[in-house]
């Protein structure tokens, strides 16, 4: 066995351990689900006129007094949004995330792919010699 022939194996076995690591790493990114900051609310249901509830037990409503009739003032709206805005943020970091990982996946195979083309080849080479 030449020294390319023990280069070759070797690459091929990096190659497709670390193809498989990003893979498994896609999967996991994938099945951790949607991430929330500290304190939200998994899914509020939102009145008819469009505000959403105010829960005053949340801490960023601690200073805040409720309004007559269910308001919302301007303090509250603004904590909600950038509370939803942090949590579109999250789902697009771990969306990202995750396309990464299997993209370094995809391109590991296919890496591991060409390296099995040219052992080949240079099989069907020696053959050829052999028999030429």
């Amino acid at each position: 066995m030449s020294m390319a022939d023990r280069l070759g194996r070797f690459a091929m076995l990096v190659l497709s351990g670390l193809s498989t690591l990003a893979l498994i790493g896609a999967l996991a990114t994938l099945s951790r689900g949607p991430t929330l900051p500290p304190g939200s609310v998994v899914s509020r249901p939102i009145p008819p006129d469009g505000l959403p509830p105010v829960d005053p037990r949340q801490d960023s409503f601690a200073g805040v007094e409720p309004t007559p009739m269910g308001k919302v003032t301007p303090d509250v709206a603004q904590a909600i949004a950038q509370r939803e805005s942090a949590a579109a943020d999250s789902r697009i970091a771990d969306s990202l995330e995750t396309l990464a990982y299997a993209v370094l996946a995809l391109a590991g195979f296919a890496a591991a792919g060409l390296l099995v083309l040219l052992r080949i080849t240079t099989l069907m080479a020696r053959i050829a010699e052999r028999e030429g």
